[in-house]
């Protein structure tokens, strides 16, 4: 699961998720040198899988939208927090009410009866392995920061899934959603804004190739950082040259209730001149939204583009 590790780590370490779509799970030393592999064949199935353990917050988001609660076998504990099923409603709710279990390991996924695994290709290899060894099919998603990823995937899993149709119709409804999106970017044209986070030991903007990338441009904003590429480090002095018009945080989360890039950038006398925060260009998006890579990409524009317009309508 992605949220699993240290949020820093998980959202800010250096990005090497790239143009991959769907793989299987890759070998150890091809992750450790960052050497991409060819793209292999995708398992074949005489029927569609009924037992999928989505094992990642972006897999979660992605099957739960393709297929029903009875398919899936098991979650992750972490999908409660770092996953948009909380955002559903009742019907995320059957989703999490499925079995769950705490960590991507071997044992406590067997023990589901998966016939399908579904992961992101950073997780443990070796848990792939043991899982690939005792018969069941790991499947990798990889590279779900951008909404061209996020269309292929969800056409390739429509596939696997046996569910085609459905898949088309995700796909069509985030089109829909993004032609509304730009319907309205004009009035956000010319203004930037930055993805920032700082627990305290040191700022991390995220620039070129990465999801908030994708979210801050699919709102019709300029990143601030859009020349560095991936999650970079930060400092107060590189911020304050940057003085986006907005910036955009993470709200609290399980790992951290109070907000703590908020509340550092509102108790840093250096960063008082800020325009974003004497302007009160501040915009706050929920923990698991602001880290998404999955479809809610969109999702994360349509509130950044909500909270631009409050704030750069407001005096």
């Amino acid at each position: 699961m992605t949220r699993a590790l240290p949020a820093a780590a998980a959202r800010f370490g250096p990005s090497s998720r790239r143009l991959v779509i769907l793989a299987v799970a890759l070998a150890a030393g091809l992750c450790a040198c960052g050497q991409a592999p060819p793209v292999p064949e995708l398992p074949h199935f005489a029927t569609a899988p009924m037992r999928i353990v989505p094992a990642s917050s972006a897999a979660v988001d992605m099957v739960c939208a393709l297929v029903v609660p009875e398919r899936i076998a098991g979650l992750p504990a972490q999908a409660a927090d770092y996953s948009g099923l909380g955002a559903r409603g009742a019907e995320g709710e059957a989703y999490l009410r499925r079995p769950q279990f705490q960590a991507y390991a071997a044992e406590p996924l067997l023990a589901l009866s998966p016939d399908l695994v579904l992961a992101d290709n950073w997780q443990l290899a070796d848990t792939t392995a043991r899982l690939r060894e005792a018969g069941v099919p790991v499947v990798a998603l990889t590279s779900l920061e951008s909404l061209a990823d996020v269309r292929e995937t969800f056409l390739v899993l429509g596939r696997l899934l046996g569910v085609e149709e459905r898949a088309r119709a995700e796909v069509a409804a985030l089109d829909v959603r993004v032609t509304a999106l730009a319907a309205g970017a004009e009035r956000r044209r010319g203004h930037s804004a930055l993805a920032y986070s700082n627990g305290g030991a040191g700022g991390w903007v995220a620039g070129a190739g990465t999801a908030a990338d994708e979210w801050i441009r699919l709102a019709g904003l300029t990143n601030a950082a859009a020349d560095r590429v991936g999650h970079q480090r930060c400092s107060f002095e590189e911020l304050l040259a940057m003085d986006p018009d907005l910036l955009v945080v993470s709200g609290p989360a399980t790992f951290d209730r109070k907000g703590a890039t908020e509340s550092l950038l509102r108790a840093e006398p250096a960063l008082a001149g800020l325009r974003a925060l004497s302007g009160r260009h501040l915009i706050v998006l929920p923990a698991w939204l602001y880290d998404t890579v999955s479809q809610h990409v969109v999702t994360a524009a349509e509130a950044l583009a909500r909270g631009a317009d409050v704030a750069l309508g407001s005096p």
